[in-house]
């Protein structure tokens, strides 16, 4: 082998060790970007069956109404004799969700989107008690810094503090509760222990018709967003929250017999927490205003449309107060009471038009693994109206007793 070929060979043998050192560490800093925004999948949700027995105090229950699968206060008659016992059966509100988390350069981007089959019901007992699914929940999350986020898809309403849910067998629960989920644009801020939170929401009025001759089609005719105000703190063992909601309420109508509009602003707002007692809690909310959908699945309307055609609204009250006690690591019960009452205008006080709600829930859980809960619950439930029924009675009461299986996945 010539002299200067030899010679070379341990150079050429470096320049190849260092091509191949930079092209391995691209490839780690490639793999290290790359690992920066991957994204992170989680899937999840539970099953449950519902067992429910129901009797009615004053009337029978309307054919397949939507209180046959939960308390739904607004639908208890009112008015007749003594209804059954009835028997419901279904499964309806297992739920799915699936959720991602993006960390980027801009923060960390995470997507919700729950579903559940809900009261879509597309078949009955007899034809194989279909339902189609619904969405509960479907937005995305941009946490921009370690204490700041915007939200922007549907989820609950930023005025609902969903940590002070009571735990109930029943889907909803206390008739006092605040309880929606609706589109908006959700922005909070971390501020000490606690964080403040602003948001624009889907508006909806609902309303009376006090003196007007309102057909079937008046609507509502919002231009504006409801806009909430929140805050949540922590004071030793209690977490708790302040909300204020803005709303506009308004409707139009065009029809044979009447043509009118009118829009008007109202307003709500909400108190709620939960306070730790060693291993039992106690829950609360206690909110007041022109309420309508927010509290009880919209017991009361927001307003009355009068004989002139404006909108006179409604003031509404109502909350609950929910302990609830571990018996052991495995069992546990909680006992919730709640009430709601309505100030309505003169126009309807004679009419069917509600006045007040109670309702009482008490409950056994048992959960042999941490997934799996088996459980009885009894629920107890008023309406009162303004007016007397056919039977000059003002009130009706529901008695139910609810035995559950769930199992989260």
């Amino acid at each position: 082998m010539p002299l200067a070929v030899a010679a070379a060979l341990p150079t050429v043998a470096q320049a190849e060790s260092l091509e191949e050192r930079v092209a391995r560490l691209e490839a780690q800093l490639a793999e290290k970007e790359a690992s920066k925004s991957s994204t992170e999948y989680s899937f999840g949700g539970y099953i449950k069956l519902d067992a429910i027995y129901s009797s009615y105090s004053s009337g029978e229950r309307a054919t397949a109404t939507v209180g046959d699968d939960f308390l739904v206060a607004s639908t208890i008659p009112v008015g007749g004799s003594s209804g059954d016992t009835h028997l419901d059966m279904q499964a309806k509100h297992s739920r799915l969700w699936f959720k991602t988390k993006t960390q980027t350069d801009a923060g960390e981007i995470s997507s919700h989107i729950e579903m559940d089959f809900g009261v879509n019901q597309i078949g009955d007992e007899r034809i194989s008690n279909s339902s189609v699914s619904r969405v509960r929940h479907a937005f995305v999350k941009w946490q921009y810094d370690k204490n700041s986020s915007l939200l922007a898809g549907q989820s609950w309403t930023t005025f609902f503090n969903v940590a002070s849910l009571p735990e109930t067998l029943d889907f909803v629960g206390p008739v006092g509760t605040i309880f929606e989920r609706q589109a908006q644009i959700r922005w909070t801020q971390g501020v000490g222990n606690g964080a403040v939170m602003f948001a624009l929401e889907n508006p909806s009025s609902g309303l009376l018709s006090g003196g007007a001759a309102v057909g079937g089609s008046a609507y509502d005719n919002n231009s504006m967003p409801d806009v909430v105000l929140r805050y949540d703190g922590k004071a030793g063992d209690l977490a708790y929250s302040v909300a204020a909601v803005g709303r506009e309420i308004a409707y139009k109508e065009a029809s044979t017999t009447f043509t009118g509009d009118d829009s008007t602003m109202a307003y709500g707002v909400s108190f709620s927490g939960k306070w730790m007692l060693g291993k039992d809690d106690i829950k609360f909310q206690l909110n007041a205003g022109t309420l309508g959908r927010y509290m009880g699945l919209q017991t009361y309307r927001d307003g009355v449309i009068e004989a002139n055609g404006d909108i006179e609204l409604i003031d509404a009250v109502g909350g609950f107060i929910a302990y609830r006690h571990f018996w052991s690591d495995k069992l546990r019960s909680s006992f919730v009471y709640s009430a709601t009452s309505a100030d309505n205008p003169q126009s309807v006080q004679g009419g069917s038009t509600p006045e007040s709600y109670n309702s009482i829930h008490t409950n056994l859980l048992y959960s042999p693994t941490a997934k799996l809960t088996l459980g009885a619950e009894y629920i107890f439930a008023e309406k009162t109206i303004e007016g007397q029924g056919a039977n000059g009675e003002d009130s009706g009461d529901m008695d139910r007793v609810q035995f559950s299986v769930k199992y989260d996945f």
